[in-house]
């Protein structure tokens, strides 16, 4: 059977797949044959994580998370199949095969599931121009911060890729200060920081509380997801 390696930036995104407990940047096998990485957030944290996947002779590597929304048709709880990953000049495509088996997998009950181009980028998409700039200059659907570095892996080292996604964030949604500047690479709350930033600017709270509710959504659906895609070795054949 062939051999999958799944990156997950965040130990909630993780906890869709598997249950047991997870340190950045240490693969393990969450069932014959599929390995799961949490890689904490961002570019170069992806790129280690893909690397030690890659060290465990993989043929495949599934970028597994959520995204920002950068398309207004988009709303938090959507899926995304990208159908290739932007990343400044850089465009890398995912495996045409494997998209289509996946795409096909899902019934209309299941989330509404899109297929489109995500950006990917190094530094955090926060504001809502921020993303209104990106969604005009590149066309994609989304955009996240690590999928890029995997897709660079996977082009590399010749393995097949897939990306699946689901939304967090509307387009319409901006990322406040106290999740900017007071957590950390887990997505995890440094408390003092981030109770004082929310006291001196209490505006966040409710723009916090509208983040959550969507990252909660974006979980729910790729809770669903996992379970059809695991059920069926993730639909991967490398023949």
């Amino acid at each position: 059977m062939s051999r999958i390696g799944i990156i997950a930036a965040l130990p909630a995104e993780a906890k869709c797949l598997s249950s047991k407990k997870l340190k950045a940047g240490l693969p393990i096998e969450i069932q014959q044959d599929v390995f799961l990485c949490l890689s904490g957030i961002g570019h170069e944290s992806a790129l280690f994580a893909a690397k030690k996947l890659v060290a465990l002779k993989v043929d495949a590597l599934i970028s597994w998370g959520v995204a920002g929304a950068i398309d207004n048709s988009l709303k938090s709880g959507d899926v995304i199949l990208a159908s290739s990953i932007i990343n400044g000049e850089n465009r890398y495509s995912v495996s045409e095969d494997w998209l289509s088996r996946v795409s096909e997998h899902f019934l209309p009950s299941e989330p509404n599931i899109f297929s489109g181009d995500i950006a990917s980028c190094k530094e955090i998409c926060a504001s809502i121009a921020d993303k209104q700039h990106l969604s005009q200059n590149t066309g994609a659907l989304a955009v996240d911060m690590e999928s890029a570095a995997i897709a660079e892996t996977a082009t590399e080292n010749n393995l097949d890729l897939l990306v699946i996604r689901t939304i967090s964030d509307d387009a319409d949604t901006a990322i406040p200060e106290a999740i900017l500047k007071h957590t950390n690479n887990l997505g995890q709350p440094r408390i003092f920081n981030f109770m004082l930033s929310c006291i001196l600017k209490p505006k966040q709270i409710r723009e916090i509380s509208s983040l959550a509710s969507g990252y909660k959504k974006g979980l729910a659906s790729l809770s669903e997801i996992a379970q059809l895609l695991k059920d069926s070795h993730f639909l991967y054949s490398d023949s």
